[in-house]
């Protein structure tokens, strides 16, 4: 697999990535320079053929790398895939949505798994892996733009919070699930509730340029960890509590008015 260089080429005057007020966009069409096709794959349909989807990652990551974002185009990666643009968008379904594939794959040949042994140095060293990485100015600008573009679309928006999300966080649960394993603990913790704490103040962090000091990540993961241990219950074990309590105290009811009548 290609790797994404520390910086891309620049195309006009730098200028920060920031959210909807900047002038780029990743849905804007750009001209590029023709390139040699790749031999034809057989199609495959909606059904991913994996060594077509690496070899669209592949081109993808190629394309990016020599062209930077604001020329990056779905024509470009097809024609060095050697596929048809609609298999990509049956795969994708936009632009930046392939651009948050090669993101993620470039940032898991990155991550190392935690050694399991505390949830909040678990936690931290998962946390920094990933800040170190959006330091660099090609993760952490590319990151950043392909959010500000995917938020403002209903179908962007879906796609990170029902594809892209939940991947990311997988990861991140290793840590939660193993700190239930050992105890460390409740198992009716709600996992889902305190990624999501992390990861909206990471982002947080990242679209406000407040990724440098690491002594934070110790403070935010010390602080979920004391969460998750004084105990987080999931909205499911709420309700069955709330009922299997509720149940009782009518068993306890009926038994005491039973009593009384005898």
């Amino acid at each position: 697999m290609i790797r994404l260089p520390t910086s891309f080429p620049p195309d006009r005057p730098q200028k920060p990535y920031f959210f909807a007020c900047d002038e780029l966009s990743l849905n804007r069409a750009c001209p590029m320079d023709r390139k040699k096709s790749a031999p034809a794959r057989p199609r495959t349909g909606n059904r991913r053929n994996p060594l077509l989807h690496q070899a669209i990652i592949d081109a993808a990551t190629e394309v990016l790398a020599k062209e930077g974002p604001t020329r990056f185009t779905i024509e470009a990666v097809a024609k060095l895939a050697g596929c048809g643009k609609p298999t990509i968008y049956r795969w994708w379904p936009s632009r930046p949505a392939l651009l948050l594939e090669v993101y993620e794959q470039a940032v898991k040949q990155e991550l190392v798994a935690p050694e399991g042994k505390d949830l909040a140095k678990d936690l931290a060293a998962m946390l920094r892996q990933v800040w170190r990485l959006w330091r660099t100015e090609s993760m952490g600008s590319l990151y950043r733009l392909i959010l500000s573009e995917m938020m403002l679309e209903r179908e962007g928006a879906r796609y990170l919070r029902e594809v892209f999300i939940p991947r990311r966080q997988a990861f991140t649960a290793i840590a939660f699930q193993a700190a239930k394993d050992r105890g460390e603990i409740p198992q009716e913790t709600d996992i889902k509730l305190l990624m999501d704490l992390m990861y909206g103040y990471s982002v947080f962090r990242l679209i406000t340029r407040q990724i440098d000091d690491d002594q934070i990540v110790d403070r935010i993961c010390a602080t979920v960890a004391k969460l998750a241990r004084s105990g987080v219950p999931s909205p499911v074990h709420t309700e069955n509590r709330r009922r299997t309590g509720a149940l009782s105290r009518t068993v306890n009811s009926q038994r005491s008015t039973a009593s009384t009548e005898k």
